[in-house]
Parts: C-alpha cells; sequence; structure tokens
C-alpha cells in the first residue's frame, strides 16, 4: 500500500478565518490565513482522495497548497479524484460539492465516489439533488456526476486504495460526525466527545489529525485542555491541530505546544504509511 502524504488545505473553522469586519482581530501571519477544513490524500500510485468538500473547494483544489501567486498557470492544481470521504454534512464540510463538476470533466466524465456515514449522505443528497442520479445523464447535462456509498461503521473499506474504518463521533449537540482511521493516520475533526468504543480503531496511530477550536470551552468543539486530553488517550506518534478559530495565533501558540504535537496551516504537508 505504500507511503501516502497528506496536504491540508484548509485548517479553518467555519466561518473561514480571519473574520473580516473586525479589524482588531485581524493577523498579518500568512499562517492565520484558514480556508474551511479539508485536505487531500495522495497515494503512491497517483490516487487522490478528499477529506469533505467545503465552500473553498474551488480555491482548494486550484491553489491547495497556497503557493500559486495569482496570475501564472497553476502548476500544483488538483486535477483528479478518486473518492471523498465525508465527515458530515454541515455546510463547512459539504457545500463545495458542485465544485467537483470540474474535476468530472478533467477525468472525461468519470464519476467520483462520495464515502461517508448513511444519514450524512441522505442529507447531502437532498440538499445537492442535481449531483446524484445517472452519472453519464449528469456529466452529460453539466452536472457534477457524484456516487454515493454509504459506509459500515467499524468496517474497512478500501477506498482508492486506502484502507478506511469509519467510526461515529459526537459533535456535541450538532449531532454525528464520522471519524476516519486511514492506515497509520487518524482524521477527528468537528469533534466533542469521543466515545470510548472509538478507542479500538486508534490504536497505534502514527498521525492524528485534531479538532482544536481554541482555548475557550466550545459546545460542538474541542478546546485546548480538551484536545490535550485526547492527546494523551491515543498517545499517537504525531498529532496535527486543525479547525482552529480566529483566536489562535500560529506565532502565540508554537511555543506552547509540547513535543510531538503542531499546529497545521493551509498547505501544510506530512506522509504517513497507509
Amino acid at each position: 500500500m505504500g507511503d501516502w502524504e497528506l496536504l491540508i488545505t484548509g485548517c479553518g473553522t467555519s466561518h473561514g478565518n480571519p473574520p473580516w469586519g473586525y479589524p482588531q482581530l485581524w493577523s498579518e501571519d500568512p499562517r492565520d490565513l484558514r480556508r474551511r477544513a479539508g485536505a487531500v490524500l495522495s497515494g503512491p500510485d497517483g490516487q487522490v482522495l478528499l477529506i469533505d468538500a467545503g465552500p473553498d473547494l474551488q480555491h482548494q483544489m486550484r491553489d491547495p497548497d497556497r503557493t500559486w501567486d495569482g496570475r501564472s498557470y497553476p502548476a500544483r492544481c488538483i486535477v483528479r479524484c478518486d473518492g471523498v470521504l465525508l465527515t458530515h454534512d454541515h455546510a463547512d464540510h459539504s457545500h463545495g460539492l458542485n465544485d467537483l463538476r470540474h474535476l468530472n470533466r478533467l477525468m472525461g466524465g468519470t464519476p467520483i465516489s462520495i464515502f461517508g456515514a448513511r444519514e450524512h449522505l441522505d442529507a447531502v443528497q437532498t440538499m445537492f439533488p442535481f449531483c446524484f442520479g445517472d452519472p453519464d445523464k449528469l456529466y452529460y447535462l453539466g452536472s457534477p456526476a457524484l456516487l454515493s456509498v454509504a459506509m459500515t461503521d467499524g468496517a474497512l473499506t478500501d477506498v482508492g486504495g486506502l484502507p478506511v474504518i469509519a467510526f461515529p463521533m459526537s459533535h456535541g449537540p450538532a449531532g454525528r460526525t464520522t471519524g476516519f482511521r486511514c492506515g497509520g493516520m487518524a482524521w477527528l475533526t468537528d469533534l466533542k466527545q469521543l466515545p470510548a468504543e472509538a478507542d479500538v480503531y486508534l490504536r497505534d496511530l502514527d498521525l492524528l489529525v485534531l479538532d482544536m477550536l481554541r482555548e475557550q470551552e466550545h459546545s460542538t468543539h474541542l478546546n485546548w485542555v480538551e484536545a490535550q486530553a485526547i492527546i494523551a488517550r491515543l498517545k499517537p506518534r504525531r498529532t496535527v491541530l486543525t479547525h482552529m478559530g480566529y483566536e489562535v495565533k500560529y506565532r502565540e501558540w508554537e511555543p506552547r505546544l509540547p513535543p510531538g504535537v503542531v499546529m497545521a496551516y493551509d498547505g501544510y504537508r506530512c506522509r504517513f504509511t497507509a
């Protein structure tokens, strides 16, 4: 199965950050300019998987690591997608599904499978009914050609050559989200409580990508104290914090992080073994 690369294309929270209209909250550090949460997983045989498809998807696909100068051809753009892992149906994670149609086009009409929990797939099909159906007809009409693939919690699913296990997590009063174990990596975002039953899927982690909104407590996301408790519980070799709010300034937070823990930024890359 070989080594895979994780590229975080967006590590911000649902509003994106920093927010405009509040000059006192602005940051001139480019690492604090965060798109909505998303990532690209690149496999050893050219596979490309996405985690979520938020409203910034077009920008994330055109300039995934924020190196584009805005004028020349974006040479590092994403031109292929072998599947999307959907954590849940909230707008900041799913409202870019329509932009997948350009990837359909670049792949000659090949449909793209969306993998996730049945309830989240049903929700996005209700929101975007024009994206699902007969792929040939959809692509011919210029709509995205998407397929819905419900995952069974706890079962191993091959997604583009990557072994993936889905399991339920709690987003607090916002309901269920889905965590993913992908080989040696786990993706846990939009998380408030991690059920004890999930621990069996999270043993011997090389890389943990973990939700961490801010210092203060929040009803639907981990704060810093809660994130530290999850890290201590799972004992991954490496942890990357993501889904951060404007309150989390890179220069202020970096010195306080313990060994093995780093903060994401848009364009952050690392490798893991499938």
